[in-house]
């Protein structure tokens, strides 16, 4: 999980978006900036406004007296980014540690797949070499050889198969960090640890922490920090200025004051406060109406994993012991001639389908307790995961 959470490529872009909000804040937390402007007037006119001798020249320093809080109302609206940030990490780092999870669960699958595979390839072999020994004694017929040499070939071809399902999720697996050459040859997991349930009653009250419902209030947040930043554009900002003039005429020099203070600043700020408003209220619905689909979906997510967990008690307790002494009793009837190749290799068959059957619901359990987890917020426990180099 640690390899994952520092070397994952999603989760590192993160710390830019990070940076790019710090600037946004610090930019935002300016205060108007202060402007120094010089004017001359009355130049090179007619009469007794010809040349310089009439002119006046004007310095002033002028600024904007912001009002309706409108720097800790900015401030604000990047602190509330910067927390749906943070929300937007978190629970992209939670899908993560699901993904790779579940990534890690299938890897386990497959390996269990694989070594019943390996079971039935060595199984198939030993038959086939007992079965041309009883055609040599003369206590088989040739055709029979025939059938396990063509089972052989198909047993082969499922081992193959199974190795290749192997590969590709050991490639998968290590995509989580961003490795393309997998530096591990299997992984060590209980594909068959249990966990606690918990009644849908109390996974519903956890719901709170559901993070796409997390995200949606950080959306909530967000758009009720620009609500209040279109109220605030409702104040107009009051711009003045205060500097010296100088007659040329005259030599005296004067004080200048000035104010400037817009008009139907209410108005026009009218249109960004409604949109800010309806798109709050759609945040909010959109939030409540979440709510309402994650509740159906815990239920289907319950249901299944009930389900899951019924049929792998049943496959190990009643259906597994009972196909393998059917095995048992038909390969010694094989042995003493009573059944044939193909009553022999059916039981076989039907026990392999068996403990495949068995290693799905058992995957099946575990991805839906995955999911599960992920829909309450849970932190997800690695603790009897293993790579193995």
């Amino acid at each position: 999980m640690r390899a994952t959470v520092e070397h994952n490529p999603q989760l590192s872009a993160y710390r830019f978006k990070t940076d790019a909000l710090a600037g946004e804040q610090q930019t935002a937390g300016l205060r108007p900036e202060y402007r120094v402007g010089a004017e001359l007037e009355n130049v090179a006119g007619s009469g007794e406004s010809s040349g310089i001798d009439a002119a006046e020249l004007t310095i002033a320093v002028s600024s904007v007296i912001e009002l309706g809080a409108k720097r800790d109302v900015r401030l604000g609206l990047v602190t509330a980014r910067q927390q749906q940030l943070q929300t937007e990490q978190r629970v992209l780092t939670l899908d993560v540690l699901s993904g790779v999870t579940r990534q890690f669960l299938a890897l386990v699958a497959a390996q269990e797949q694989l070594a019943l595979h390996i079971e039935a390839d060595r199984i198939a072999r030993d038959m086939l070499t007992s079965m041309r020994r009883q055609v040599q004694a003369g206590r088989l017929a040739e055709t029979e050889v025939l059938r396990a040499q063509a089972g052989l070939a198909r047993t082969n071809i499922a081992l193959r198969q199974a190795e290749q399902a192997v590969r590709r999720e050991r490639l998968l697996l290590s995509a989580y960090w961003a490795d393309s050459t997998p530096d591990f040859q299997t992984v060590q997991g209980d594909l068959y640890a249990s966990s606690p349930s918990l009644p849908l009653s109390e996974l519903q009250s956890r719901l709170a922490n559901n993070p796409d419902l997390l995200l949606l209030a950080s959306e909530i947040d967000v758009l009720s920090a620009q609500l209040r930043e279109a109220r605030s554009n409702r104040r107009g900002d009051i711009e003045w200025s205060a500097g010296v003039r100088r007659f040329e005429d005259s030599g005296d020099s004067a004080a200048v004051v000035g104010l400037s203070v817009p008009l139907g600043s209410g108005q026009r700020a009218s249109g960004a406060v409604a949109t800010a408003t309806a798109q709050q209220a759609g945040a909010q619905q959109a939030h409540d109406s979440a709510r309402v689909r994650l509740e159906a979906e815990l239920a289907g997510l319950v249901d299944e994993q009930q389900q899951a967990s019924s049929e792998l008690g049943i496959l190990r307790n009643e259906v597994i012991p009972v196909l393998r002494r059917a095995l048992k009793g038909t390969a010694d009837g094989f042995e003493l001639g009573r059944y044939s190749y193909l009553e022999l290799t059916l039981a076989q068959s039907e026990l392999l389908d068996a403990q495949l059957a068995v290693i799905d619901a058992a995957e099946r359990v575990q991805q839906t307790r995955i999911e599960l987890e992920r829909l309450t917020g849970v932190a997800l426990n690695d603790k009897n995961n293993e790579v193995t180099q």
